[in-house]
């Protein structure tokens, strides 16, 4: 049956369903209908699908065009679970959030497991790209199979593959990043590779799904200890009066052994602030506890708060008795609208809360409403910011390549800049930290 399988991959005659249509879902959709293959989509956001059958990408820079493959995409965007009986592939592109208590809520994935079990057909192909911690791809495989009509490598086939999207990134693509894939079985994996090998230049096949599952967590991990450890040089620079900036230039002459990384307010996104705690998790499960990974979210955690006490300390030595601030940045990162974990958002919430007046300036993100009195939920716009010149506090919360920076400068009492998009400048009216 896999030859079957194999050749209607070939010939791109195989339907894909996709359930999730965020910022992992919805590229991978459009990657899929470009190289003109059928894709049904499932979502529990209905304003998301209506977007969507109205051909509108509520994702930056995705695009929508008019052929055959992607208008009928558009028809069939649904909240309904049945459609998955027409389909070959199904690719699960949920999120796997913490819960309260700091704990892999996989709630999400599980009610549409629970969805999907009716739907399912011999010959399928499961796939998982949301993040989990290992061994929950082959956990969510035993509650698909609730009554063992399945054989894994013979009438079913169960792949794990992690997302690798960098939103606000235009040069991301699947041409320059390698997919990496592994299945249950060789079988699993093969037709895994043959799957992704339509949308990407380079498949790599990792040894086992366990292997998948854990590389995913490395990749993220890495980027949380590097960003915390360098997050932890822009405070220990600042106790010493030295501009971190200057430090990481003089560093990245070094053409060996060092990678710069950029320290900022925090971190934010679904993958740095949550996949590192999926395995330090984990690891406590297994009566280890894991140093570096937990002191680094920590401290990734806390640069928020630290910002702020930077920022109230300044106002009350300075004796500043403006109460009226702009946060230059809601997203998380630059150049993308995505707000998910945002640490500019933590910040306005802990200066609304001592009764500041709060705007916002965001080239991306357009509305934000955090129901409260002091806040404006709708972006301002640059000619705005020239009321600040003589009362006004600005804050670079996120540093977007299409703004004026310089405009802002020009027309600001006072900035607290948390990126660096000000760190040539020499000037009394900026604070960086």
């Amino acid at each position: 049956m896999s030859k079957y399988i194999l050749a209607k991959i070939k010939n791109k005659k195989i339907k894909v369903g996709i359930i999730g249509l965020g910022y992992v879902g919805l590229p991978l959709a459009i990657r899929f209908l470009n190289k003109k293959i059928d894709v049904l989509g499932i979502d529990a956001d209905k304003n998301k699908i209506n977007l969507i059958k109205k051909g509108i990408s509520y994702i930056e820079n995705k695009k929508f065009k008019n052929d055959i493959h992607f208008k009928n995409f558009r028809k069939n965007v649904t909240l309904n679970y049945s459609i998955l009986k027409h389909v070959d592939v199904i690719i699960v592109c949920l999120p796997t959030p913490l819960s309260s208590s700091n704990k892999p809520d996989m709630s999400i994935i599980k009610n549409c497991i629970i969805k999907i079990r009716k739907h399912l057909k011999e010959n399928q192909i499961f796939i998982l790209e949301s993040t989990v911690y290992p061994g929950a791809t082959y956990e969510i495989f035993k509650l698909l199979n609730k009554f063992k009509k399945f054989k894994l490598g013979k009438n079913f086939y169960l792949v794990f593959s992690p997302e690798r999207e960098n939103p606000g990134d235009k040069m991301f693509s699947y041409k320059s990043t390698p997919k990496v894939v592994s299945g249950y079985s060789e079988e699993c994996s093969k037709i895994a590779f043959n799957i992704y090998k339509l949308i990407a230049k380079k498949v790599f096949i990792a040894k086992s799904i366990i292997v998948a599952e854990m590389s995913k967590l490395l990749e993220n991990t890495y980027r949380s200890v590097n960003i915390g450890l360098v997050n932890e040089f822009k405070i220990i620079s600042d106790k010493l009066g030295i501009n971190v900036w200057d430090i990481i230039e003089a560093a990245k002459t070094k053409n060996f052994g060092f990678r710069p990384f950029n320290p900022g307010p925090g971190v934010g996104g679904h993958c740095i602030p949550i996949d590192p705690i999926y395995l330090s998790w984990l690891m406590k499960k297994k009566n280890y506890n894991s140093k570096i990974i937990e002191i680094s979210s920590k401290l990734n955690a806390s640069m928020p708060n630290w910002v702020c006490k930077k920022i109230f300390y300044y106002i009350k030595k300075n004796k500043i008795k403006s109460k009226n601030i702009v946060m230059v940045g809601l997203a998380y990162k630059k150049n993308t609208s995505d707000t998910r974990e945002s640490p500019s958002i933590e910040i306005v919430k802990k200066l609304l809360s001592k009764k500041y007046h709060l705007e916002f300036y965001d080239t991306h993100v357009k509305n934000f409403d955090l129901k409260n009195k002091y806040f404006k939920k709708k972006s301002i716009s640059m000619n705005s910011i020239k009321k600040y010149k003589n009362q006004g506090i600005v804050i670079i919360g996120t540093d977007h390549k299409n703004v004026d920076y310089k405009n802002i400068f020009n027309n600001s009492k006072l900035i607290f800049d948390t990126r660096g998009v000000y760190r040539s400048y020499k000037s009394r009216k900026i604070v960086s930290f």
